[in-house]
C-alpha cells in the first residue's frame, strides 16, 4: 500500500460516518495501460519549428506527463520540456535539430510506462504550418475587468505579429501589427472575438484565436411580492416570489436569504433560487431577501427585507 492509498484509508476510517469507503479507496490502475502516441510519428522529419504533440486518452487517467529531450533521452544535452497536462495534444515551438518526446498517462494513485517517440526539425521551411499559441485571457473568458493583456507564445522564425479584435458581428474593431508578444487593450461590454497570426516577411500562419465576454453591469435589484412583507400564514410551505428584468451580457442568478430575526445575522438558509421558490418552513418569524449575480462577478443591490411570520 502506497501513501496515498494509505492517507485515503485513514481518511475513510475517521470519516466513515458521512462518506462510502468504497468511494474513497477506489483508484483505477492503470499502470498496465499504454499511450498510443499519434503526431509526430516515429522518426518523423518536420519542416516547421512549431510541433503539435497528439495522443489517445488513456481512460481514468487524469493528468499526462510529457516530457521533450535533446536529441534522445538516453544521452540528452537538454530536457527541453516536462509538464503535466490534462488534454491530449500540446504545441511547442523547438529549434532545429533532433528530438525524443514521451509521454505517459497519470492518476492519483497509478501511472502507466512512458512510451517515447523520435522526430527530427530539419529546417523551419513551412514556416506557414506554425500555430500561433494563445496564452491570456484564457479562451471563453466571462469578466468584469474591461483591461486585459492578450498575450501569445513566440513563433521561431517570426519577425511580427498580426492581431485582430472582432465584435459579434464579426467586424474589426482593433487591427493593428507588433513585434513583441503583447498588447493591452480595453474593451467595451459586449461579445468579442481575438485573433494572432505569425509572419517571417514572406509567409504567413494560419489565425489563432479566442473569444471573450466583458460585462461590467450588475443585475437588476430584485423586487420581492410573495410573501407580503409582515404578512402570516399557518402554512409550513412558503412559495417566495418575487421578480427582476434581465440584463444582456453573461448569465444572472438569484440567491435568496432566509433569517430568523431583523438583524440578519441569524441565516436559516440561502439558496440559488428562481422565482417562484418553495421551501418548507417551521412556525416562527422570518426575514428575506434576494441578491442577484452574473457569471461575470457582477451583483445587484440587495432587494427590500420583507418578513412574515408562520403560527
Amino acid at each position: 500500500m502506497n501513501k496515498s492509498q494509505l492517507y485515503k484509508l485513514l481518511s475513510c476510517i475517521f470519516f466513515l460516518s458521512i462518506i462510502s469507503c468504497e468511494e474513497i479507496l477506489i483508484v483505477p490502475d492503470i499502470s498496465k495501460e499504454e499511450v498510443t502516441l499519434i503526431a509526430p510519428a516515429n522518426n518523423s522529419v518536420l519542416f516547421s519549428t512549431g510541433v503539435s504533440f497528439s495522443w489517445d486518452n488513456v481512460k481514468n487517467a487524469e493528468k499526462y506527463r510529457l516530457q521533450i529531450a535533446k536529441p534522445n533521452f538516453t544521452a540528452p544535452v537538454e530536457m527541453v520540456l516536462d509538464t503535466l497536462i490534462t488534454k491530449n495534444s500540446f504545441t511547442q515551438q523547438l529549434n532545429i535539430g533532433k528530438y525524443e518526446w514521451r509521454i505517459k498517462a497519470v492518476n492519483s494513485d497509478y501511472e502507466t510506462p512512458y512510451k517515447t517517440s523520435a522526430f527530427e526539425i530539419l529546417n523551419n521551411d513551412d514556416f506557414q504550418n506554425n500555430t500561433v499559441v494563445l496564452n491570456a485571457p484564457s479562451n471563453n473568458l466571462i469578466t468584469q475587468n474591461t483591461t486585459q493583456k492578450l498575450s501569445w507564445q513566440t513563433i521561431i522564425g517570426a519577425t511580427e505579429y498580426q492581431y485582430q479584435i472582432l465584435d459579434s458581428n464579426s467586424e474589426i474593431v482593433k487591427e493593428d501589427k507588433s513585434s513583441t508578444t503583447s498588447f493591452d487593450y480595453t474593451f467595451p461590454d459586449g461579445n468579442f472575438t481575438w485573433k494572432v497570426r505569425a509572419s517571417n516577411g514572406t509567409k504567413e500562419t494560419l489565425y489563432t484565436s479566442r473569444t471573450l465576454l466583458v460585462d461590467t453591469k450588475a443585475p437588476n435589484t430584485p423586487t420581492l411580492s410573495i410573501p407580503v412583507d409582515k404578512s402570516t400564514t399557518t402554512s409550513t410551505d412558503i412559495n417566495f416570489q418575487y421578480s427582476r428584468t434581465p440584463i444582456a451580457g453573461s448569465t444572472e442568478k438569484d440567491s435568496i436569504y432566509v433569517y430568523t430575526e431583523s438583524a440578519l445575522t441569524n441565516l436559516n438558509f440561502k439558496a440559488q433560487a428562481t422565482s417562484p421558490y418553495n421551501k418548507t418552513l417551521t412556525a416562527g418569524t422570518y426575514y428575506w431577501y434576494i441578491t442577484s449575480f452574473d457569471q461575470a462577478g457582477n451583483s445587484s443591490s440587495k432587494s427590500s427585507v420583507f418578513s412574515f411570520t408562520i403560527n
